[in-house]
């Protein structure tokens, strides 16, 4: 069961930070730009990939977001926190970082924990549909073979763009003076019932119903338990942001309860 989300935040002043090259991309960067390794002062074992959000500051908030809404969910994440302490860092993730990771592969049936990986791959997937994901999957197991996913940034139509409306920049105020509620309604309906009749037909009804689930408790999640989160973003980001969040998942349960209704009477 999720807990009240504790320790939201790691100071940079206890943290040694060096870059660290994208695994997927050893010769560039991703889309979050340059990475870190932060490792902690005095204990070497608690480390944290570093995405800066000097140039994107949409990085941090939908990655923090992203593991609090997951977490409520009951799906596996690595802890994301934000960084006090350093103004070179305000606005950055902090993800907490798993130094033998492997990528799931998910036609290995002879993996250890493949059951139970497999159901969780597909309520990622149904998440990935709820907050509007546009980046990339990058599913992998931790030393214990247990799936997580990484890269959740491109997420809740939070672009940056809108920080900067937020933030009152007239960059911002360009694309966004007239448009936030088209952004708070942009819910990409169609995909919900697309993925839900593909992966049925591709992979069975075992997948059909681990991608149902997380419909279900998106519903059914008491809202409540982000309210810290929201509380220590507004440490670095203007307060509108935290409402937008409350709009989205309000606006993407309605949604998600219209297509289980569209479900039972398909049914």
């Amino acid at each position: 069961m999720c807990d009240n989300f504790p320790n939201n935040f790691i100071n940079a002043r206890d943290f040694t930070f060096a870059p660290f090259p994208h695994p997927l991309r050893p010769d560039g960067t991703g889309d979050s730009g340059e990475l870190e390794l932060a490792t902690s002062k005095t204990d070497p074992n608690e480390q944290y990939i570093i995405k800066n959000g000097r140039e994107f500051p949409e990085l941090a908030c939908n990655e923090f977001m992203y593991h609090k809404v997951a977490t409520a969910l009951e799906l596996y994440t690595q802890p994301v926190k934000l960084i006090n302490g350093s103004a070179d860092y305000r606005r950055s993730a902090a993800i907490r970082y798993v130094p033998n990771a492997e990528r799931f592969n998910f036609n290995d049936s002879s993996a250890d924990n493949y059951e139970n990986n497999f159901r969780a791959n597909f309520e990622f997937e149904a998440l990935y549909v709820i907050v509007n994901e546009e980046d990339s999957r990058e599913y992998y197991l931790d030393e214990q073979k247990r799936l997580f996913k990484l890269d959740n940034a491109a997420a809740f139509t939070v672009l940056q763009t809108l920080i900067l409306y937020f933030d009152g920049n007239p960059i911002g105020q360009f694309f966004h003076a007239n448009t936030i509620n088209h952004s708070l309604n942009s819910v990409g309906y169609g995909w919900y019932g697309i993925k839900y009749k593909d992966f049925k037909k591709r992979f069975g009804q075992a997948a059909a119903e681990a991608y149902i689930s997380v419909i279900e408790r998106f519903i059914e999640f008491d809202e409540t338990v982000l309210e810290e989160a929201y509380s220590a973003l507004e440490k670095h980001y203007p307060e509108a942001l935290s409402c937008y969040y409350r709009d989205i998942i309000r606006i993407r349960k309605q949604t998600c309860q219209k297509f289980l209704d569209e479900i039972a009477v398909a049914v």
